[in-house]
Parts: C-alpha cells; structure tokens; sequence
C-alpha cells in the first residue's frame, strides 16, 4: 500500500502550519501531483483559506464537510475497517470531496466538530474513511491539516498517517513546543504495536525574519542541533511575507502570489525529494 498520507502538525498555534500545508499542497498540485488537503482541525482554517465563506456555508449545510463521519450515527467496524452506519452517509463518500484546482481537492473542516466526543472512541474513524474510499489510490499525497492541541483529532491523525511534518516559527516557545510534540510522538509509536513508526518527513521554519543580530537564524541552528537524531530542519525555509497573509484573504496560494513564488517552489522540490528518500527506505 501507498505511504503517502502526511500529517501537518505542532502543538503551539500561531506558527503558521496551516499556511504552509495548503500551499504546499497547492504548488505540489501545480507541478502535477494529485494532492487532497483534509481540514480535520476544528478551527477549520485551512477550509477558509481554500474556499469562499458562500461555499464553506454550502458544504456545512449539505453535510459535505469531515464532520459526516464523526456524528454519533456513524461507526466503525474496526476488524475489517469500514465505515458502517447511516446508508446515506454511507453513500456520499466521495461527495465530501471538493476540487479547488486542477490536481488539488480539499476535505472541508466543520466548527461542529467540536461536538464530537473526544473519548477515543472515533480515533479510527479517519483511517477508515481513507482505506475505505480508497484516497490512498485515488491521490499521490494526502495532506491532514491537525489542530494545535492534543485531542481525538490529533491521535486520529496520527493512526491515518504515514509521516508528519512539523512546522515551527524559530523561536523560544516553539522551541519548547517542538519538545513536548516529539515526547508526545515518541510514546504514540510505542503504543503502536501493529502498524509501522509514523515518521517525520522534516521540520519547516515558517515566519522567519532577517534581524542584525540573526535571532531567528541561530533558533534554526540550536534547533537542528538539538534534534538532528530525530527531524532535520529543510534547508527551505518560508519568510515573513505580507503578500501571503493578503493573498490567503481571496483564497490565493503563494505560487499566485508575486514575492511567494519562489520560496514554495523550492520547498516543494526539497519535501518531495525528502519523500521519496523516506519512503524507499
């Protein structure tokens, strides 16, 4: 089977992981790849960034949202790991995807999943639907977009996914976060006992700035230092651009945005070939 569902995460909001998730994707799109982005934070920001407010409202209305699976009516036969339950839902598998460009679907996100009972019981959910749609097949990535906390949407990430990349703003608190995160990673593959280590495909130092006394540039290194035996930081790295932040306003990408262009493109190049080392091991 494919290995190729990555999952984008941190636990400290406000480093900008979901920018880099969907644009990467986007690029990855663009240079021929079929790329699907699930929304699985509850935030639902990447489903802002990639859809209009008027088709978010549709999706939500018409149950064309993640959140689908994880109402009370639905379950999961985990010996053959198929969605059962509701015919209707059943039905609509592949109606929950929607196409952003061409090469890029997304998996829109849902504030009602808040609602979910966050007792482990639907942390297989996720993973069911991918195997039970086929998605693995169906696309060359799956990008999982994760909330900034532990919850049932963290760990039914982390069962789905094959490899994780994590992203950082080189700073203190992040510094510390990226800590907690791969201690928290570290005891979810030992309980792992009957699938395959999830992996990291690298960390991706978002926000960075040039500064006279190159703080950001010495985080990078202390951070590359520290956890060289478990992620290395990719040499690519994603400034602190206005034009991203205006752009994601009119559901832009960076590879439409003049001064972004260039920066997503090479990190494409550097995670794919990342990728492709990690996966012929």
């Amino acid at each position: 089977m494919k290995k190729n569902v990555i999952a984008f995460m941190n636990m400290k909001g406000g480093v900008g992981k979901t920018t880099v998730c969907v644009n990467l994707a986007a690029q990855i799109a663009e240079m021929g790849k079929r790329v699907l982005v699930i929304d699985i934070d509850p935030q639902m920001n990447a489903s802002q960034y990639m859809l209009s407010p008027q088709k978010i409202e549709e999706a939500v209305k018409n149950q064309k949202t993640l959140y689908s699976f994880y109402k009370d009516d639905v379950d999961i036969d985990l010996f053959s790991m198929n969605i059962i339950g509701d015919s209707k839902i059943l039905n609509k598998k592949g109606l929950i995807i929607n196409r952003i460009r061409p090469n890029l679907d997304l998996i829109c996100g849902d504030l009602n999943m808040t609602k979910v009972k966050d007792d482990g019981s639907n942390s297989d959910t996720l993973a069911a639907y991918i195997d039970s749609d086929c998605l693995k097949e169906k696309y060359d990535f799956i990008f999982i977009d994760c909330p900034p906390t532990q919850s049932v949407y963290t760990t039914s990430a982390f069962k789905a996914s094959d490899f994780y990349v994590l992203v950082i703003k080189p700073d203190y608190l992040s510094t510390i976060g990226l800590s907690l995160f791969l201690k928290m990673v570290n005891n979810y593959n030992k309980n792992r006992k009957t699938q395959e280590k999830i992996k990291c495909l690298g960390i991706v130092a978002n926000l960075t700035q040039k500064t006279s006394d190159n703080y950001h540039d010495n985080k990078i290194k202390d951070i590359e230092e520290k956890f060289k035996f478990v992620c290395s930081v990719f040499e690519n790295k994603i400034g602190n651009i206005s034009a991203i932040a205006k752009a994601s306003e009119h559901q832009r990408f960076m590879n439409e945005t003049p001064g972004a262009k260039r920066a997503i493109k090479k990190l494409a190049n550097e995670f794919l070939n990342s990728y492709e080392t990690e996966v012929k091991k």
